[in-house]
């Protein structure tokens, strides 16, 4: 009997068993499909991560470039007995270029005067900018421009850095060429054609008022390697509601290292003959020895005689009723850094005469001695 309960007893006890074991096998298992669940979710969030990048990569930086751009120059002048020289600084230019998107880019040239100014308002700060604009290129054929610019009045003096002109027409020398505005631009399609139309602020008019006086210019440029053109026309407000027209006509002919530009601008105001009586003529030649050794040549005249001198109601603001002024000269320049251009050493010498003045003669000679130089800050393409 007590045999039996024994045996009874380790049945019990066996199956017992058994059923624990089994219970701690499917705990196992449950434990193993929950983290085979776990791990496949965890798959399908690195996969999802993954086709976003592929799918919304991530955004390209624009370009942009900024750059400072300076000439000094040791000169001297003589006039008669008269000797007179110094050093100076003649330009200091921060250059500021990029885009803001594909279809959106932004220009901005500061000159970097000395802080002594007549006020301090944003007028002197937005006088010493050559420009600041953005510029909107709906297709490859157009452009659209707005800010502050440079007026296309035409020319090959005109349309230089003055970094790059040692001599400069009176005409040249004294326009505001600086406005704001509005301009379109097309484009043809192989490049060689540009065609623009501009609205700006008169050059003659108060910058400090609304003076309501605009000047229009329409420009063709034209590239065609051995002959380029600039060619212009333009309408500016003198006085309110009267005009003076500017026609300019800039050739370039290219013959291997040599450079002809012969410049034309005829100005008429509605009194006296069209042409020939209030015009500038500039020729210059340029010669490149080799790729850092440069000379060159230059003259010009700046005429008008459409109205008598002392005309107390001129049309002609810049170069005045009775003026006459001539001058020539040459120089050379030298580039040390083999294949760069940023920086040159340069040489000039020229004469002029202004017979509205009394002088009769070339009787002022002014030579100079300087550097350019480019310094690139920053430049992301």
């Amino acid at each position: 009997m007590k045999k039996s309960l024994l045996f009874l007893l380790c049945i019990v006890h066996c199956a017992f068993c058994i059923n624990l074991n089994a219970e701690t096998l499917e705990e196992k298992v449950a434990r193993l499909e929950s983290k085979l669940a776990l791990l496949e979710a965890k798959t399908e969030t690195t996969d999802s991560v993954i086709t976003a990048e592929v799918i919304e990569p991530k955004k390209k930086m624009q370009p942009i470039s900024v750059k400072f751009d300076a000439r000094f120059d040791w000169q001297s002048t003589v006039q008669g007995k008269d000797f007179r020289s110094n050093f100076n600084g003649r330009y200091l230019m921060l250059v500021v270029d990029g885009n803001i998107s594909p279809k959106f880019s932004y220009h901005m040239r500061y000159r970097m005067i000395h802080p002594n100014q007549t006020t301090s308002s944003w007028h002197d700060v937005y006088k010493a900018t050559d420009w600041a604009n953005v510029v909107y290129h709906p297709t490859k054929n157009w452009e659209i421009t707005a800010g502050k610019m440079l007026v296309f009045y035409g020319s090959y003096e005109f349309d230089k850095n003055p970094l790059d002109v040692y001599m400069w027409s009176s005409w040249g020398g004294n326009v505001g060429c600086f406005q704001f505005g509005l301009m379109g631009k097309y484009i043809s399609n192989d490049g060689r054609n540009n065609v623009l139309f501009q609205v700006n602020n008169s050059p003659f008019a108060d910058p400090l008022s609304l003076g309501d006086m605009y000047s229009y210019s329409a420009q063709w440029n034209g590239n065609f390697g051995v002959f380029n053109a600039l060619y212009s026309v333009n309408f500016i407000e003198y006085q309110p509601d009267r005009y003076i027209n500017y026609i300019s006509l800039g050739n370039q002919f290219n013959f291997g290292p040599v450079c002809f530009e012969l410049d034309y601008m005829n100005r008429y105001g509605g009194r006296g003959t069209h042409f020939l009586k209030d015009f500038s003529l500039i020729g210059r030649l340029k010669y490149n020895v080799c790729d850092q050794f440069t000379i060159f040549a230059k003259g010009g005249i700046d005429y008008n005689m459409a109205q008598d001198a002392g005309e107390t109601d001129a049309i002609d603001l810049l170069v005045t009723p009775g003026m006459r002024y001539e001058y020539y000269g040459a120089g050379v320049e030298y580039f040390p850094i083999k294949g760069s251009k940023d920086v040159r050493i340069h040489a000039f010498w020229y004469s002029d005469c202004d017979t509205s003045t009394g002088a009769t003669r070339f009787e002022n000679h002014t030579i100079g001695v300087g550097c350019r130089f480019r310094l690139t800050a920053f430049d992301r393409k």
